[in-house]
């Protein structure tokens, strides 16, 4: 904190009266810098609601993973007040135009901002610990199991598939634009 208040040129006890303590710091900056990254997003520029969903979430999932060790320091409560609201303000225009009820489209958007934050949350813990993986670990687990055998678990652990990928984030949010589609379908059958 004191060699922030030197570079600021202010008081330690100027800087504390906004900012309590290292941690409340580095929220503050996580906070600020997602939402900086998050306003550059296209969404506007979407065709439809599918490829509103598409750019929306790429852009959440890169914002918080550019964060690198700041997005330990992201949580999405807090993120509230600093969220930029033109973007989902964007996003529930999509919806809304595409048929979607409100409750529907609050509905999707959680789950897309849970995937595309906890996408962004699984890759910066794949990056500190490479030994932690979900295939690493399974390979673990298996490999201490002499006496039973798993050939299902044991193929899928030798197929090397990259669940911390784009190509990952990009399967999770088509399968959830499938799943809206669908819904969106029987709402309209009604």
């Amino acid at each position: 904190m004191q060699s922030l208040a030197d570079v600021l040129k202010v008081d330690r006890k100027a800087l504390h009266y906004h900012v309590k303590d290292r941690q409340s710091l580095f929220e503050l900056l996580a906070r600020h810098t997602f939402s900086q990254r998050l306003l550059q997003t296209r969404v506007n520029d979407a065709s439809d609601w599918k490829d509103a969903c598409r750019i929306y979430g790429r852009d959440l999932a890169e914002s918080a993973s550019g964060l690198a060790e700041l997005l330990d320091y992201l949580w999405f409560g807090d993120l509230m007040n600093d969220l930029p609201l033109e973007p989902v303000e964007s996003m529930f225009a999509h919806l809304s135009a595409a048929g979607f009820t409100d409750e529907d489209a609050i509905r999707l958007m959680t789950a897309l901002s849970t995937l595309c934050l906890g996408h962004a949350r699984d890759l910066a813990q794949a990056h500190k610990e490479v030994a932690q993986t979900r295939r690493h670990l399974l390979q673990s687990v298996l490999s201490a199991q002499a006496d039973c055998t798993f050939p299902n678990l044991e193929r899928i652990a030798s197929l090397g598939v990259d669940t911390y990928s784009s190509e990952q984030l990009t399967f999770s949010v088509e399968l959830l634009i499938e799943g809206a589609s669908e819904k969106l379908g029987r709402t309209r059958k009604r």
